[in-house]
Protein backbone atom coordinates (compact mmCIF):
# COMPACT_ATOMS: atom_id res chain seq x y z
CA UNK A 1 0.00 0.00 0.00
CA UNK A 2 1.55 3.28 -1.09
CA UNK A 3 0.74 6.25 1.11
CA UNK A 4 -0.79 9.48 -0.26
CA UNK A 5 1.81 12.21 -0.51
CA UNK A 6 1.32 15.92 -1.06
CA UNK A 7 4.22 18.37 -0.96
CA UNK A 8 3.21 21.32 -3.18
CA UNK A 9 3.40 24.64 -1.27
CA UNK A 10 0.18 25.79 -2.94
CA UNK A 11 -1.64 22.71 -1.66
CA UNK A 12 -0.23 23.27 1.83
CA UNK A 13 -1.56 26.83 1.76
CA UNK A 14 -4.95 25.55 0.68
CA UNK A 15 -4.90 23.11 3.59
CA UNK A 16 -4.44 25.91 6.09
CA UNK A 17 -7.37 27.81 4.59
CA UNK A 18 -9.78 24.91 4.35
CA UNK A 19 -9.21 23.18 7.71
CA UNK A 20 -12.77 23.58 8.91
CA UNK A 21 -15.43 21.59 10.67
CA UNK A 22 -16.31 18.09 9.48
CA UNK A 23 -18.43 18.02 6.28
CA UNK A 24 -21.57 17.23 8.20
CA UNK A 25 -21.18 20.49 10.11
CA UNK A 26 -21.00 22.72 7.05
CA UNK A 27 -24.03 24.70 5.97
CA UNK A 28 -24.57 22.35 3.03
CA UNK A 29 -23.21 24.83 0.47
CA UNK A 30 -26.40 26.90 0.66
CA UNK A 31 -26.04 30.66 0.17
CA UNK A 32 -28.23 32.89 2.36
CA UNK A 33 -31.21 34.71 0.92
CA UNK A 34 -29.01 37.77 0.37
CA UNK A 35 -26.70 36.40 -2.30
CA UNK A 36 -24.95 39.37 -3.94
CA UNK A 37 -21.17 39.56 -3.84
CA UNK A 38 -19.07 37.91 -1.16
CA UNK A 39 -20.99 36.88 1.94
CA UNK A 40 -21.19 34.08 4.49
CA UNK A 41 -19.64 33.46 7.90
CA UNK A 42 -16.29 32.86 9.58
CA UNK A 43 -16.01 31.23 12.99
CA UNK A 44 -13.97 29.21 15.41
CA UNK A 45 -15.00 26.29 17.57
CA UNK A 46 -13.68 23.58 19.84
CA UNK A 47 -14.05 20.12 18.34
CA UNK A 48 -13.64 16.63 19.74
CA UNK A 49 -13.19 13.91 17.12
CA UNK A 50 -11.46 10.52 16.72
CA UNK A 51 -7.67 10.61 16.62
CA UNK A 52 -7.90 8.92 13.22
CA UNK A 53 -10.67 7.44 11.10
CA UNK A 54 -11.45 4.28 13.05
CA UNK A 55 -9.83 5.23 16.37
CA UNK A 56 -11.32 4.57 19.79
CA UNK A 57 -9.48 7.59 21.22
CA UNK A 58 -10.67 11.16 20.66
CA UNK A 59 -8.69 14.39 20.55
CA UNK A 60 -9.72 17.99 21.20
CA UNK A 61 -8.79 20.59 18.59
CA UNK A 62 -9.57 24.17 17.68
CA UNK A 63 -11.79 24.00 14.62
CA UNK A 64 -12.21 26.85 12.10
CA UNK A 65 -15.74 27.19 10.68
CA UNK A 66 -15.76 28.61 7.14
CA UNK A 67 -18.86 29.20 5.00
CA UNK A 68 -18.16 31.64 2.17
CA UNK A 69 -20.25 32.35 -0.92
CA UNK A 70 -19.85 34.60 -3.94
CA UNK A 71 -23.23 35.33 -5.42
CA UNK A 72 -25.27 32.14 -5.63
CA UNK A 73 -22.62 30.33 -7.70
CA UNK A 74 -19.30 29.88 -5.87
CA UNK A 75 -18.86 28.45 -2.39
CA UNK A 76 -16.20 27.44 0.12
CA UNK A 77 -17.73 25.47 3.00
CA UNK A 78 -15.72 23.39 5.40
CA UNK A 79 -13.09 21.54 3.39
CA UNK A 80 -14.95 21.80 0.07
CA UNK A 81 -14.95 24.46 -2.65
CA UNK A 82 -17.15 24.38 -5.74
CA UNK A 83 -19.47 26.14 -8.11
CA UNK A 84 -23.18 25.79 -8.84
CA UNK A 85 -22.68 26.02 -12.60
CA UNK A 86 -26.04 24.47 -13.51
CA UNK A 87 -29.18 25.49 -11.64
CA UNK A 88 -32.81 24.71 -12.38
CA UNK A 89 -36.12 24.93 -10.51
CA UNK A 90 -39.00 22.70 -11.61
CA UNK A 91 -42.66 23.72 -11.73
CA UNK A 92 -43.12 21.75 -8.50
CA UNK A 93 -40.56 23.91 -6.68
CA UNK A 94 -37.70 21.38 -6.70
CA UNK A 95 -34.38 23.18 -6.93
CA UNK A 96 -31.58 21.28 -8.69
CA UNK A 97 -27.96 22.39 -8.93
CA UNK A 98 -24.76 20.73 -10.08
CA UNK A 99 -21.16 21.56 -10.74
CA UNK A 100 -17.48 20.83 -10.06
CA UNK A 101 -15.84 20.68 -6.66
CA UNK A 102 -12.43 20.54 -4.99
CA UNK A 103 -12.07 19.01 -1.53
CA UNK A 104 -9.21 18.66 0.88
CA UNK A 105 -8.83 15.09 2.14
CA UNK A 106 -7.48 14.70 5.65
CA UNK A 107 -4.42 12.55 6.12
CA UNK A 108 -3.13 10.62 9.10
CA UNK A 109 0.06 10.64 11.23
CA UNK A 110 1.32 7.46 12.81
CA UNK A 111 1.94 9.55 15.94
CA UNK A 112 -1.81 10.16 16.23
CA UNK A 113 -2.30 6.89 18.10
CA UNK A 114 -0.28 3.90 19.32
CA UNK A 115 -2.33 1.62 17.04
CA UNK A 116 -0.73 3.35 14.01
CA UNK A 117 2.90 2.86 15.05
CA UNK A 118 4.91 1.51 12.13
CA UNK A 119 2.25 2.27 9.50
CA UNK A 120 3.76 5.55 8.28
CA UNK A 121 2.02 8.86 7.60
CA UNK A 122 -0.70 9.66 5.08
CA UNK A 123 -0.43 13.27 3.96
CA UNK A 124 -3.30 15.57 3.05
CA UNK A 125 -4.39 15.27 -0.56
CA UNK A 126 -6.58 17.19 -2.97
CA UNK A 127 -9.72 15.63 -4.46
CA UNK A 128 -11.51 16.85 -7.57
CA UNK A 129 -14.94 15.83 -8.77
CA UNK A 130 -18.52 16.94 -9.15
CA UNK A 131 -21.82 17.09 -7.30
CA UNK A 132 -25.57 17.26 -7.81
CA UNK A 133 -27.99 18.58 -5.18
CA UNK A 134 -31.78 18.60 -4.84
CA UNK A 135 -33.65 20.97 -2.47
CA UNK A 136 -37.27 21.55 -1.57
CA UNK A 137 -39.08 22.84 1.55
CA UNK A 138 -36.16 22.36 3.92
CA UNK A 139 -35.19 18.96 2.47
CA UNK A 140 -31.91 18.42 0.70
CA UNK A 141 -30.38 15.40 -1.04
CA UNK A 142 -26.86 15.42 -2.41
CA UNK A 143 -24.45 13.13 -4.23
CA UNK A 144 -20.83 13.77 -5.13
CA UNK A 145 -17.90 11.91 -6.65
CA UNK A 146 -14.32 12.73 -5.60
CA UNK A 147 -10.99 11.49 -6.98
CA UNK A 148 -7.53 12.15 -5.59
CA UNK A 149 -5.64 14.33 -8.09
CA UNK A 150 -2.51 15.04 -6.05
CA UNK A 151 -1.05 11.58 -6.73
CA UNK A 152 -1.99 8.47 -8.67
CA UNK A 153 -3.08 6.05 -5.99
CA UNK A 154 -5.28 7.84 -3.44
CA UNK A 155 -8.49 6.42 -4.83
CA UNK A 156 -12.02 7.80 -5.12
CA UNK A 157 -15.18 8.12 -3.05
CA UNK A 158 -18.89 8.52 -3.74
CA UNK A 159 -20.74 10.39 -0.99
CA UNK A 160 -24.52 10.40 -0.55
CA UNK A 161 -26.56 12.39 1.97
CA UNK A 162 -30.09 13.51 2.76
CA UNK A 163 -31.06 16.09 5.35
CA UNK A 164 -33.76 18.37 6.66
CA UNK A 165 -33.36 21.82 8.18
CA UNK A 166 -35.97 23.84 10.02
CA UNK A 167 -36.31 26.88 12.30
CA UNK A 168 -37.21 25.96 15.89
CA UNK A 169 -37.47 29.52 17.19
CA UNK A 170 -36.78 32.92 15.67
CA UNK A 171 -33.09 32.55 16.61
CA UNK A 172 -32.54 28.78 16.54
CA UNK A 173 -32.28 26.53 13.48
CA UNK A 174 -31.64 22.79 13.45
CA UNK A 175 -30.50 20.44 10.67
CA UNK A 176 -30.45 16.64 10.70
CA UNK A 177 -28.51 14.59 8.14
CA UNK A 178 -28.08 10.95 7.15
CA UNK A 179 -25.17 9.95 4.91
CA UNK A 180 -23.11 7.10 3.54
CA UNK A 181 -19.89 6.78 1.55
CA UNK A 182 -18.52 4.28 -0.98
CA UNK A 183 -14.75 4.05 -1.53
CA UNK A 184 -12.55 2.50 -4.20
CA UNK A 185 -9.98 -0.21 -3.54
CA UNK A 186 -7.12 2.31 -3.69
CA UNK A 187 -8.75 4.54 -1.09
CA UNK A 188 -9.59 1.62 1.18
CA UNK A 189 -6.06 0.23 1.07
CA UNK A 190 -4.54 3.66 1.69
CA UNK A 191 -6.51 4.17 4.91
CA UNK A 192 -7.37 0.64 6.07
CA UNK A 193 -4.98 -1.81 4.38
CA UNK A 194 -1.74 -3.19 5.83
CA UNK A 195 0.93 -4.01 3.25
CA UNK A 196 4.02 -6.18 3.76
CA UNK A 197 6.30 -3.31 4.79
CA UNK A 198 3.78 -1.92 7.26
CA UNK A 199 3.19 -5.38 8.65
CA UNK A 200 6.91 -5.86 9.26
CA UNK A 201 7.26 -2.43 10.87
CA UNK A 202 4.15 -2.64 13.06
CA UNK A 203 3.70 -6.32 13.82
CA UNK A 204 0.13 -6.16 12.47
CA UNK A 205 -0.91 -8.88 10.04
CA UNK A 206 -1.21 -7.93 6.38
CA UNK A 207 -4.70 -6.88 5.32
CA UNK A 208 -6.08 -6.08 1.87
CA UNK A 209 -9.24 -3.97 1.80
CA UNK A 210 -11.55 -4.01 -1.19
CA UNK A 211 -13.91 -1.40 -2.60
CA UNK A 212 -17.36 -0.95 -1.10
CA UNK A 213 -19.41 1.13 1.29
CA UNK A 214 -17.19 2.13 4.19
CA UNK A 215 -19.54 3.97 6.54
CA UNK A 216 -23.02 5.20 7.42
CA UNK A 217 -23.58 8.29 9.53
CA UNK A 218 -26.04 10.66 11.15
CA UNK A 219 -25.55 14.20 12.39
CA UNK A 220 -27.44 17.00 14.10
CA UNK A 221 -26.31 20.62 13.90
CA UNK A 222 -27.68 23.81 15.43
CA UNK A 223 -27.21 27.50 14.60
CA UNK A 224 -28.24 30.18 17.08
CA UNK A 225 -28.43 33.87 16.15
CA UNK A 226 -27.00 35.92 19.03
CA UNK A 227 -27.33 39.15 17.08
CA UNK A 228 -27.59 40.23 13.46
CA UNK A 229 -23.89 39.52 12.88
CA UNK A 230 -22.91 37.03 15.58
CA UNK A 231 -24.09 33.47 16.06
CA UNK A 232 -23.28 30.27 17.89
CA UNK A 233 -23.12 26.78 16.41
CA UNK A 234 -22.95 23.24 17.71
CA UNK A 235 -22.95 19.79 16.14
CA UNK A 236 -23.00 16.12 17.03
CA UNK A 237 -22.04 13.42 14.52
CA UNK A 238 -22.09 9.63 14.75
CA UNK A 239 -20.44 7.40 12.14
CA UNK A 240 -20.47 3.60 11.95
CA UNK A 241 -17.69 2.02 9.90
CA UNK A 242 -18.85 -0.97 7.85
CA UNK A 243 -17.52 -3.51 5.36
CA UNK A 244 -13.77 -3.87 4.87
CA UNK A 245 -13.18 -0.63 6.76
CA UNK A 246 -14.72 -2.09 9.91
CA UNK A 247 -12.75 -5.34 9.50
CA UNK A 248 -9.37 -3.60 9.23
CA UNK A 249 -6.97 -4.46 12.11
CA UNK A 250 -6.56 -0.76 12.96
CA UNK A 251 -10.32 -0.64 13.57
CA UNK A 252 -11.36 -4.12 14.71
CA UNK A 253 -8.35 -4.68 17.00
CA UNK A 254 -6.82 -1.26 17.62
CA UNK A 255 -9.79 1.07 17.26
CA UNK A 256 -13.58 1.21 17.09
CA UNK A 257 -16.30 0.95 14.44
CA UNK A 258 -18.27 3.65 16.27
CA UNK A 259 -17.04 7.19 15.69
CA UNK A 260 -18.43 10.25 17.50
CA UNK A 261 -17.47 13.88 16.90
CA UNK A 262 -18.77 17.09 18.48
CA UNK A 263 -18.11 20.78 17.94
CA UNK A 264 -19.28 24.02 19.60
CA UNK A 265 -18.25 27.53 18.64
CA UNK A 266 -19.07 31.07 17.56
CA UNK A 267 -19.11 32.73 14.15
CA UNK A 268 -19.45 36.14 12.50
CA UNK A 269 -21.86 36.64 9.59
CA UNK A 270 -21.42 39.25 6.87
Amino acid sequence: MKLSRMTSPSIASLALLMLAAAPAMAEENLPPAQSEGLHGSLGLGVGVRPAYEGADERKTRLTPNINLFYGDTYFLTGMTAGANLWQHTTAQGLSISAGPLLALRRGRDEDDNAALTGLGDIDYSLDAGGFIRFRKDGWQARADVRKDVSNGDGGATVNLSVGYGMPVTQNLRLRANLDTAWASTAYMNTFYGIDATQSANSGIAQYAAGSGFKQVGASLSADYAISREWGGFASLRYTRLIGDAADSPIVAAGGSKDQVATTVGIKYRF
